[in-house]
């Protein structure tokens, strides 16, 4: 419980060489032991469950991603920059354009951004007061209004707005960041009481949130092979996001080992590109009919998810995989 890596203590160390600390983390009441980075404002050395779940989140690989790189002509698109690595957004107001930074950028959105304001009060919901720093209490903090500050930019607070959790303040940190009983920090006496915490992973576009949030069905009718999707759970279209971002349903049928058939189907906004937005929407339930044209054997049908349209299958995000006999 109380290792401490000498190298959290070492001034003049680059924040971009290595995760610098073997420490215990708490989540969901389980201990392990995990490495963390030197943040700004030094988060991880008593926040360490939350500092190792952000650094697994894509808020802190958001301006280092390759996707990111790709998408903005290796970051020079500059309207898009700021809400990768911003500054403190409680200065800037939420809802306002942030202040892109100008150090320590390879942290993207890191726990000063969110959390501390222009004295270097750091704000929750709670307000639980510690001599470390001062806390101010902040009930509309993990709001609607605070994630859409980046969030909204491409229609997603709309969507949610149009959904049935239109009504509820807090409905992206509901999904995104879900509670779990823990303690929120460690000092040098240990860790403080086990209470209601929010995890900081910023759980997306992986196969457990998304199976949480839509239903798949695989039904096979004479020829045809029909996936059904229902987002039951979802607060905004699938995908969501900027429009290179989509989604693909993938089909393939196999019969002795050799692909006899393969089919996608395409959910995106297209609206730029003189198409159509074709992404699901909340509480829709969309069948995807496949003519088996005749093909026999077993088909493995996919929800892929990908960041960045122009990428190869073989780096999508594989959301469900299900298979069925045809023929």
């Amino acid at each position: 419980m109380k290792r401490m890596d000498i190298a959290l203590r070492i001034s003049g160390v680059s924040v971009t060489a290595v995760l610098v600390a073997l420490v215990t983390v708490f989540s969901s009441g389980q201990e392990t032991t995990k490495k963390l980075p030197r943040l700004r404002g030094r988060c991880q050395v008593c926040h360490r469950t939350e500092a190792a779940q952000w650094a697994e989140s894509r808020h802190a690989k958001a301006w280092v991603s390759e996707t990111f790189a790709q998408s903005t002509n290796n970051r020079t698109q500059k309207d898009c920059l700021s809400c990768h690595a911003p500054e403190k957004i409680l200065v800037t107001g939420w809802g306002k354009d942030p202040v892109l930074r100008a150090d320590d950028r390879e942290h993207g959105i890191d726990c000063v951004a969110c959390h501390e304001d222009a004295d270097g009060a750091h704000h929750g919901t709670l307000g639980t007061q510690t001599e470390d720093h001062p806390v101010v209490k902040n009930e509309k903090f993990g709001s609607v209004e605070m994630c859409g500050t980046c969030h909204a930019k491409f229609g997603t607070v709309d969507e949610l707005k149009a959904s049935q959790w239109a009504s509820d303040p807090k409905a992206c940190v509901t999904c995104h960041m879900p509670e779990e009983k823990r303690p929120i920090a460690i000092s040098a006496s240990g860790p403080t009481p086990v209470r209601s915490a929010h995890a900081h992973d910023f759980r997306g576009a992986e196969p457990k949130m998304f199976q949480e949030g839509i239903d798949v069905d695989l039904k096979v009718e004479g020829n045809i092979l029909m996936v059904t999707l229902v987002s039951k759970k979802v607060g905004h279209n699938f995908p969501t996001g900027a429009p290179f971002v989509i989604a693909l349903v993938d089909v393939k049928v196999q019969d002795g080992g050799q692909t006899v058939l393969t089919h996608q189907t395409l959910f995106a906004d297209d609206r730029d590109r003189g198409g159509q937005d074709t992404r699901l929407k909340p509480h829709e339930t969309r069948t995807i009919k496949v003519n088996l044209q005749g093909k026999k054997g077993e088909a493995t049908v996919r929800i892929l998810h990908k960041y960045l349209r122009e990428l190869p299958d073989d780096k999508a995000t594989v959301l469900w995989e299900g298979k069925i006999p045809v023929g």
